[in-house]
């Protein structure tokens, strides 16, 4: 959609044109002041949803922001530190009743399961819970749905409350504010697919995407989804793309230079609380 002067936005489902996109660096995370009237607009919309007590969190930083860069390193060191799979040992337990049919809130569950990787001693609490479900809605809505949260401040007083929780960690904050409404819909998906499921199918369809990612140009460049501009809006729909292609890779942007670090953590997770549930291997 091109509008001169008012909007220029690509929407990319495309999996193939999506994943060469997500890894060009001449689309980065959203900058204000770029682009026609509605791209800026939308542009400070998405910067607001990912800033915690006005800390951008590591999902809105740039690619050439060093404090990405180090928060990266430390959120994959967290991921592979000695003790953490004995330190998830309850929550896992926790997640695999809820999966086997028991009664459990898969937003709770999946807090508890993430919050101890970043936070020693984690336990998820009733604000944390609401926090995170509050932060959802302009994350999953539309731009009119942002307008209202950013009117509101509801989603900016929601993610101030997980960063104190979080004591200023704000991998930590993306864990249990974002991340863990993705892996809430893979618990879920879990406890549908029933037991008799094999693990490798229901892995496929448990690998919960985030609905859209957002990059704009930084410059004009000829992508496998068309022409891009300085300051055109990148709507690559993940979520979609990866219902279509089943593909973790796409998932979690993996080879992607803003790919997740828990690309292999996840999978991993999910599939030991398939074991612990007795799902069929």
């Amino acid at each position: 959609m091109r509008v001169p002067g008012l909007i220029d936005i690509v929407t990319v489902r495309d999996p193939a044109a999506l994943r060469a996109m997500a890894a060009d660096p001449r689309l980065d995370r959203p900058q204000t002041g770029r682009g026609p009237l509605l791209n800026r607009l939308i542009a400070r919309l998405a910067r607001d949803t990912l800033k915690a007590d006005n800390h951008l969190l590591p999902s809105g930083r740039a690619h050439g922001d060093h404090r990405r860069h180090d928060l990266r390193a430390a959120l994959s060191a967290r991921l592979t530190a000695p003790g953490l799979e004995a330190a998830l040992d309850g929550p896992v337990r926790d997640a695999a009743v809820y999966v086997a049919g028991g009664a459990g809130d898969p937003l709770r569950l999946a807090q508890g399961l993430l919050g101890p990787v970043l936070i020693d001693g984690f336990t998820p609490s009733d604000d944390t819970v609401a926090a995170a479900a509050t932060i959802g809605r302009p994350l999953s809505g539309g731009t009119g749905q942002q307008v209202l949260d950013w009117l509101t401040g509801r989603s900016r007083r929601a993610r101030k409350l997980l960063y104190g929780a979080a004591n200023g960690d704000l991998n930590a904050v993306h864990a249990i504010g974002i991340a863990s409404q993705n892996l809430a819909a893979s618990l879920d998906a879990m406890r549908a697919a029933g037991a008799a499921t094999p693990a490798a199918k229901m892995l496929a369809h448990a690998m919960i995407a985030p609905k859209r990612v957002l990059r704009q140009g930084t410059a004009p460049a000829e992508t496998l989804g068309g022409p891009v501009r300085a300051g055109t809006l990148v709507l690559l729909s993940v979520e979609d793309a990866t219902r279509r292609t089943l593909d973790p890779r796409v998932a979690f942007l993996r080879d992607a230079w803003s790919g997740c670090p828990a690309h292999g953590f996840v999978p991993a997770l999910l599939r030991r609380i398939w074991t612990e549930a007795g799902g069929a291997s």
